[in-house]
Protein backbone atom coordinates (compact mmCIF):
# COMPACT_ATOMS: atom_id res chain seq x y z
CA UNK A 1 0.00 0.00 0.00
CA UNK A 2 1.41 3.43 -0.93
CA UNK A 3 1.56 6.62 1.17
CA UNK A 4 -1.47 8.27 -0.44
CA UNK A 5 -3.73 5.31 0.44
CA UNK A 6 -2.52 5.27 4.05
CA UNK A 7 -3.29 8.99 4.43
CA UNK A 8 -6.76 8.56 2.95
CA UNK A 9 -7.57 5.72 5.38
CA UNK A 10 -6.29 7.70 8.34
CA UNK A 11 -8.50 10.70 7.48
CA UNK A 12 -11.53 8.47 7.04
CA UNK A 13 -10.99 6.92 10.50
CA UNK A 14 -10.78 10.42 12.11
CA UNK A 15 -14.13 11.63 10.71
CA UNK A 16 -15.99 8.39 10.75
CA UNK A 17 -17.83 9.22 13.97
CA UNK A 18 -18.40 12.94 13.26
CA UNK A 19 -21.82 14.24 12.12
CA UNK A 20 -22.95 17.71 11.06
CA UNK A 21 -24.81 19.90 13.53
CA UNK A 22 -28.59 20.21 12.88
CA UNK A 23 -28.30 24.05 12.93
CA UNK A 24 -25.41 24.23 10.44
CA UNK A 25 -27.58 25.41 7.56
CA UNK A 26 -29.34 28.03 9.71
CA UNK A 27 -25.99 29.33 10.99
CA UNK A 28 -24.66 29.70 7.43
CA UNK A 29 -27.77 31.65 6.32
CA UNK A 30 -27.62 33.92 9.38
CA UNK A 31 -23.96 34.74 8.80
CA UNK A 32 -24.69 35.49 5.11
CA UNK A 33 -27.49 37.95 6.03
CA UNK A 34 -25.21 39.72 8.51
CA UNK A 35 -22.48 40.08 5.90
CA UNK A 36 -24.92 41.45 3.31
CA UNK A 37 -26.29 43.97 5.83
CA UNK A 38 -22.76 45.19 6.60
CA UNK A 39 -22.08 45.65 2.86
CA UNK A 40 -25.31 47.67 2.34
CA UNK A 41 -24.54 49.87 5.36
CA UNK A 42 -21.04 50.63 4.05
CA UNK A 43 -22.40 51.50 0.59
CA UNK A 44 -24.99 53.88 2.10
CA UNK A 45 -22.33 55.68 4.13
CA UNK A 46 -20.13 56.10 1.02
CA UNK A 47 -23.03 57.50 -1.03
CA UNK A 48 -23.89 60.00 1.71
CA UNK A 49 -20.27 61.17 1.82
CA UNK A 50 -20.18 61.75 -1.95
CA UNK A 51 -23.45 63.75 -1.82
CA UNK A 52 -22.11 65.92 1.00
CA UNK A 53 -18.93 66.70 -0.93
CA UNK A 54 -20.98 67.65 -4.04
CA UNK A 55 -23.11 70.13 -2.06
CA UNK A 56 -20.10 72.15 -0.88
CA UNK A 57 -19.31 73.84 -4.30
CA UNK A 58 -23.02 74.47 -4.84
CA UNK A 59 -23.26 76.23 -1.49
CA UNK A 60 -20.23 78.38 -2.37
CA UNK A 61 -21.85 79.33 -5.69
CA UNK A 62 -25.20 80.43 -4.30
CA UNK A 63 -23.80 82.11 -1.19
CA UNK A 64 -24.88 85.76 -0.99
CA UNK A 65 -21.95 88.15 -1.13
CA UNK A 66 -21.78 90.77 1.61
CA UNK A 67 -22.76 94.35 0.91
CA UNK A 68 -20.00 96.42 -0.66
CA UNK A 69 -18.33 93.42 -2.32
CA UNK A 70 -16.50 94.48 -5.49
CA UNK A 71 -17.94 91.48 -7.33
CA UNK A 72 -21.49 92.78 -7.04
CA UNK A 73 -20.75 96.48 -7.47
CA UNK A 74 -21.80 97.77 -10.87
CA UNK A 75 -21.82 101.32 -12.31
CA UNK A 76 -25.31 102.74 -12.11
CA UNK A 77 -24.83 105.67 -14.47
CA UNK A 78 -26.36 105.57 -17.95
CA UNK A 79 -23.39 107.27 -19.65
CA UNK A 80 -21.04 104.87 -21.47
CA UNK A 81 -17.55 104.63 -19.95
CA UNK A 82 -15.95 104.70 -23.41
CA UNK A 83 -17.60 108.02 -24.42
CA UNK A 84 -17.80 111.08 -22.15
CA UNK A 85 -21.17 112.81 -21.85
CA UNK A 86 -21.81 115.65 -24.23
CA UNK A 87 -21.35 119.05 -22.69
CA UNK A 88 -23.62 121.92 -23.43
CA UNK A 89 -21.90 124.91 -25.08
CA UNK A 90 -20.82 127.74 -22.87
CA UNK A 91 -23.13 130.78 -22.75
CA UNK A 92 -22.56 133.06 -25.71
CA UNK A 93 -20.87 130.40 -27.91
CA UNK A 94 -22.61 128.92 -30.98
CA UNK A 95 -23.43 125.23 -31.02
CA UNK A 96 -20.94 123.04 -32.90
CA UNK A 97 -22.00 121.72 -36.34
CA UNK A 98 -22.96 118.05 -36.69
CA UNK A 99 -19.95 115.75 -36.63
CA UNK A 100 -19.03 113.07 -39.13
CA UNK A 101 -21.22 109.96 -39.08
CA UNK A 102 -24.43 111.93 -38.37
CA UNK A 103 -27.13 112.27 -41.06
CA UNK A 104 -26.39 115.16 -43.36
CA UNK A 105 -22.75 115.48 -42.30
CA UNK A 106 -20.00 115.40 -44.91
CA UNK A 107 -22.44 114.97 -47.79
CA UNK A 108 -20.83 115.87 -51.07
CA UNK A 109 -22.81 117.17 -54.04
CA UNK A 110 -23.61 114.58 -56.67
CA UNK A 111 -21.74 114.90 -59.98
CA UNK A 112 -23.74 116.56 -62.68
CA UNK A 113 -24.55 114.30 -65.63
CA UNK A 114 -23.52 115.34 -69.14
CA UNK A 115 -25.12 114.25 -72.39
CA UNK A 116 -23.23 111.49 -74.20
CA UNK A 117 -22.73 111.15 -77.96
CA UNK A 118 -24.99 108.08 -77.89
CA UNK A 119 -28.02 110.13 -76.97
CA UNK A 120 -28.04 109.04 -73.26
CA UNK A 121 -26.64 110.79 -70.23
CA UNK A 122 -23.46 109.55 -68.56
CA UNK A 123 -21.11 111.42 -66.21
CA UNK A 124 -17.54 112.05 -67.28
CA UNK A 125 -15.65 109.21 -65.58
CA UNK A 126 -12.02 109.28 -64.46
CA UNK A 127 -9.84 107.08 -66.64
CA UNK A 128 -11.81 107.84 -69.81
CA UNK A 129 -8.68 109.18 -71.43
CA UNK A 130 -8.48 112.69 -72.87
CA UNK A 131 -11.51 112.29 -75.14
CA UNK A 132 -13.35 115.58 -75.57
CA UNK A 133 -16.97 115.29 -74.43
CA UNK A 134 -18.74 112.51 -72.55
CA UNK A 135 -18.79 108.81 -73.42
CA UNK A 136 -21.72 106.41 -73.75
CA UNK A 137 -22.36 104.41 -70.62
CA UNK A 138 -21.04 101.19 -72.21
CA UNK A 139 -17.65 102.70 -73.24
CA UNK A 140 -15.12 103.45 -70.49
CA UNK A 141 -11.91 104.43 -72.33
CA UNK A 142 -10.92 106.48 -75.39
CA UNK A 143 -7.31 107.64 -75.96
CA UNK A 144 -6.22 111.26 -75.47
CA UNK A 145 -6.68 113.91 -78.13
CA UNK A 146 -9.80 112.44 -79.77
CA UNK A 147 -13.20 114.11 -79.97
CA UNK A 148 -16.59 112.63 -80.80
CA UNK A 149 -17.30 112.91 -84.52
CA UNK A 150 -21.00 113.23 -83.72
CA UNK A 151 -23.84 111.37 -82.03
CA UNK A 152 -23.70 107.57 -82.19
CA UNK A 153 -25.54 106.36 -85.28
CA UNK A 154 -28.05 103.49 -85.17
CA UNK A 155 -28.70 101.49 -88.35
CA UNK A 156 -30.34 98.22 -89.34
CA UNK A 157 -33.61 96.63 -88.25
CA UNK A 158 -34.97 94.41 -85.48
CA UNK A 159 -33.12 91.39 -86.88
CA UNK A 160 -29.71 93.14 -86.80
CA UNK A 161 -29.27 96.55 -85.22
CA UNK A 162 -25.87 98.31 -85.23
CA UNK A 163 -24.86 101.28 -83.07
CA UNK A 164 -21.68 103.01 -84.32
CA UNK A 165 -19.74 105.63 -82.32
CA UNK A 166 -16.63 107.42 -83.70
CA UNK A 167 -13.91 109.68 -82.30
CA UNK A 168 -11.44 111.60 -84.49
CA UNK A 169 -8.36 113.75 -84.02
CA UNK A 170 -5.23 114.94 -85.75
CA UNK A 171 -3.38 111.77 -84.77
CA UNK A 172 -5.95 109.19 -85.86
CA UNK A 173 -9.43 107.90 -85.09
CA UNK A 174 -11.38 105.19 -83.21
CA UNK A 175 -14.66 103.59 -84.23
CA UNK A 176 -16.73 101.21 -82.07
CA UNK A 177 -19.64 99.23 -83.53
CA UNK A 178 -22.12 97.43 -81.27
CA UNK A 179 -24.19 94.78 -83.09
CA UNK A 180 -27.30 93.15 -81.61
CA UNK A 181 -28.67 90.14 -83.47
CA UNK A 182 -29.95 86.73 -82.53
CA UNK A 183 -28.18 85.29 -85.56
CA UNK A 184 -24.64 85.96 -84.30
CA UNK A 185 -22.77 82.70 -83.76
CA UNK A 186 -19.24 84.00 -83.19
CA UNK A 187 -16.76 86.81 -83.90
CA UNK A 188 -16.41 85.59 -87.48
CA UNK A 189 -19.87 87.08 -88.17
CA UNK A 190 -18.43 90.54 -87.36
CA UNK A 191 -15.06 90.45 -89.15
CA UNK A 192 -14.89 92.59 -92.30
CA UNK A 193 -11.16 92.53 -93.04
CA UNK A 194 -9.50 90.51 -95.79
CA UNK A 195 -7.01 87.74 -95.10
CA UNK A 196 -6.76 85.30 -92.25
CA UNK A 197 -7.65 86.95 -88.92
CA UNK A 198 -5.55 86.50 -85.81
CA UNK A 199 -6.94 84.95 -82.63
CA UNK A 200 -6.95 86.54 -79.19
CA UNK A 201 -9.46 87.14 -76.37
CA UNK A 202 -11.23 90.07 -74.70
CA UNK A 203 -12.06 89.55 -71.00
CA UNK A 204 -11.95 85.79 -71.56
CA UNK A 205 -14.14 85.80 -74.71
CA UNK A 206 -12.66 84.54 -78.01
CA UNK A 207 -11.82 87.40 -80.39
CA UNK A 208 -10.49 87.86 -83.95
CA UNK A 209 -8.12 90.62 -85.10
CA UNK A 210 -7.24 91.85 -88.57
CA UNK A 211 -5.61 94.71 -90.53
CA UNK A 212 -7.60 96.80 -93.00
CA UNK A 213 -6.27 98.20 -96.29
CA UNK A 214 -6.37 101.78 -94.89
CA UNK A 215 -3.74 100.89 -92.22
CA UNK A 216 -6.40 100.57 -89.53
CA UNK A 217 -6.60 97.57 -87.23
CA UNK A 218 -9.73 96.05 -85.72
CA UNK A 219 -10.79 93.43 -83.15
CA UNK A 220 -14.17 91.68 -82.97
CA UNK A 221 -15.78 89.48 -80.28
CA UNK A 222 -19.11 88.47 -78.78
CA UNK A 223 -19.58 90.21 -75.43
CA UNK A 224 -22.53 87.92 -74.68
CA UNK A 225 -24.98 85.83 -76.73
CA UNK A 226 -26.59 88.01 -79.38
CA UNK A 227 -24.30 91.03 -78.74
CA UNK A 228 -21.12 91.56 -80.78
CA UNK A 229 -18.52 94.36 -80.71
CA UNK A 230 -15.99 95.56 -83.28
CA UNK A 231 -13.35 98.16 -82.33
CA UNK A 232 -11.34 99.77 -85.14
CA UNK A 233 -8.40 102.17 -84.61
CA UNK A 234 -5.95 104.01 -86.82
CA UNK A 235 -2.86 106.05 -86.05
CA UNK A 236 -1.30 106.11 -82.54
CA UNK A 237 -4.61 104.94 -81.09
CA UNK A 238 -4.01 101.62 -82.84
CA UNK A 239 -1.39 100.82 -80.19
CA UNK A 240 -4.12 100.97 -77.52
CA UNK A 241 -6.63 98.83 -79.42
CA UNK A 242 -6.76 96.12 -76.73
CA UNK A 243 -7.19 98.64 -73.92
CA UNK A 244 -10.08 100.28 -75.77
CA UNK A 245 -11.68 96.86 -76.34
CA UNK A 246 -11.32 95.92 -72.66
CA UNK A 247 -13.17 99.13 -71.78
CA UNK A 248 -16.27 98.28 -73.84
CA UNK A 249 -18.94 96.89 -71.46
CA UNK A 250 -22.25 96.57 -73.35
Amino acid sequence: MDLESELRNAMAEQVAGTSASPSLVADVKRRHRRRAARIRTAAGVAAASVAALALVPAYQTFRVAPAGNSETTRPTGTVSASRPPERSPAPGLPASPPSEGKPGAGASPKPEAHPSPGGGTAPDRPGAGGAIGGLPGWITYIPDGLAAAGPCAVTGDAARRTTTCAWRGETGWVEIALVKSGRLTGPKDLVGTPGIPGRTSVRGMPALTGDRPDSARQISWLARPGVGVTVTARGPAKGQLMRIAEGVRP
